[in-house]
């Protein structure tokens, strides 16, 4: 099942994540995970888009609709972005990274569509994210594969012949942050 990071801005406490927790495990299929009133997330596993829709739904009925990352409070918490630095050997010249990717994610029917950037200078290629699979394919453009879920770094590093050069975090028009990486070939 997809781990989800979630965020409801109304979190103020324990029984905020109690509360959350006893919803969101009533949706078929859902389980709960851990919650951080501080960051005012919470993680879930969830087998598919029509119970995150369901949980979505439940938990706004309850007083806790969901937001973004942006609506977490600076400063800490168990969300957090992933980033890439590229580490130099000793002695060797810093690393230039001479790509980096851009997303751009628009609500579908069935998900997200993920415009993005690709090394060969196009700046509409799409990855169509679509909730109702419980695991996303890669895309390529021009032999550089993307993909985009919970763990598309780990999953992009086991294609053959590819190198991961960019991961980044990209929140998703419902609000979860997923996992957004691109390989080219060695």
């Amino acid at each position: 099942m997809p781990q989800m990071t979630l965020y409801a801005p109304d979190i103020t406490c324990d029984h905020c994540i109690a509360t959350i927790k006893k919803t969101a495990t009533g949706v078929g299929g859902v389980q709960f995970i851990d919650g951080d009133p501080e960051s005012r997330s919470f993680r879930l596993d969830v087998p598919s888009g029509a119970a995150f829709d369901a949980v979505a739904a439940a938990l706004a009925d309850e007083g806790y609709p969901l937001g973004g990352p942006e609506d977490a409070p600076t400063g800490g918490g168990m969300a957090s972005a992933v980033n890439v630095t590229l580490m130099p050997m000793a002695g060797a010249a810093p690393a230039k990274r001479a790509f980096v990717p851009t997303y751009a994610p628009q609500a579908t029917s069935t998900g997200a569509d993920v415009v993005y950037s690709c090394p060969c200078g196009s700046t509409t290629e799409v990855f169509h994210y679509d909730r109702s699979r419980a695991e996303q394919k890669p895309e390529a453009c021009c032999n550089h594969q993307v993909l985009v879920a919970p763990d598309a770094a780990a999953r992009l590093r086991t294609l053959e012949g590819y190198e991961v050069i960019d991961v980044q975090r990209v929140t998703m028009p419902w609000g979860q942050p997923v996992e957004a990486a691109m390989a080219v070939r060695r």
